[in-house]
């Protein structure tokens, strides 16, 4: 994009030269120009407000005041000074002063380049289209509009590129995050088809100790019952030899009462031979009752 401001502060030198109403101010004014022209864009500011109290009306001073803050790259008081210059300028050709097309047309060209400055494309265009095909600086415009309908295109493209790169890096996001949560998933499968086999073991390793503490208990019972059954047998088997002593005893004494009767008896005989012979019938009388 050109730059004409500087061509703009030599065009309103000879022009507040020139015109006899800016008597008293034209020192300010031309001390302004050559800060301005020496780089001092502070010191040309000064010079031109001073020049402004003098002559506040004129819509020249304003735009000297707004080319030197664009050049500090002060653009929004360069903004400010154009449009307050605009205004001023309009409101001259309203009350039927003379129209000044050039001013007007150099006030909208440097709007649209401090409009472009400030990042307002949209606003630079509309001002570089206000400028009129018969104006010095038509050439100028159409160049900038061109440039900035460019940059706009470039902004586009650059967003959309933006936008898709978000979009991508979005998708890729989410994409990680889904694969992360599959694996999640997959390891929370893994745990709990862990612990679920885990417990499946556990629980035949109880099952397990359970028949094994049964079975135990089973041959520890079984071998009880032998214990108690043996002892059972032991027992009647000491009972029945009991019996049978007791028996064999009775027996035994028995026989030895027999034995001890018969020898009583015997004994009996050989003192009372005869004795034990049959006993001796003798003829009795019957009684007969009837």
């Amino acid at each position: 994009m050109k730059k004409i401001t500087l061509f703009i502060l030599i065009f309103i030198s000879s022009v507040l030269i020139e015109n006899r109403a800016y008597s008293g101010s034209s020192a300010s004014v031309k001390q302004g120009i050559e800060a301005y022209e020496q780089g001092k864009y502070d010191d040309s500011i000064k010079n031109f407000i001073d020049a402004q109290l003098e002559r506040p009306e004129l819509p020249e001073l304003y735009y000297n005041i707004g080319s030197a803050a664009y050049k500090k790259q002060d653009y929004q008081s360069a903004l400010s000074n154009f449009m307050q210059a605009k205004e001023m300028a309009d409101k001259a050709n309203r009350d039927g002063q003379e129209q000044n097309s050039p001013l007007k047309d150099k006030i909208t060209f440097n709007l649209g380049n401090t409009k472009y400055r400030m990042g307002d494309l949209e606003g630079a265009i509309d001002d570089y289209a206000k400028i009129p095909e018969t104006s010095e600086l038509y050439k100028e415009a159409k160049e900038n509009l061109e440039f900035v309908k460019q940059k706009i295109e470039e902004q586009k493209k650059e967003k959309q590129k933006k936008e898709e790169k978000e979009q991508q890096k979005k998708e890729e996001q989410k994409k990680k995050e889904k694969e992360q949560q599959n694996q999640e998933n997959q390891e929370s499968k893994q745990n709990n088809q862990s612990q679920d086999n885990q417990k499946e073991q556990n629980s035949t390793q109880e099952k397990n100790q359970e028949k094994e503490q049964q079975s135990q208990e089973n041959q520890e019972n079984q071998s009880q019952q032998q214990e108690e059954e043996q002892s059972q047998s032991s027992q009647k088997q000491d009972q029945a030899q009991n019996q049978d002593d007791k028996e064999k005893e009775a027996e035994e004494k028995e026989a030895k009462e027999q034995l001890q009767s018969r020898q009583h008896l015997l004994n009996r005989l050989e003192d009372k031979p005869g004795s034990a012979m049959m006993p001796l019938y003798k003829e009795q009388q019957v009684l007969k009752d009837w």
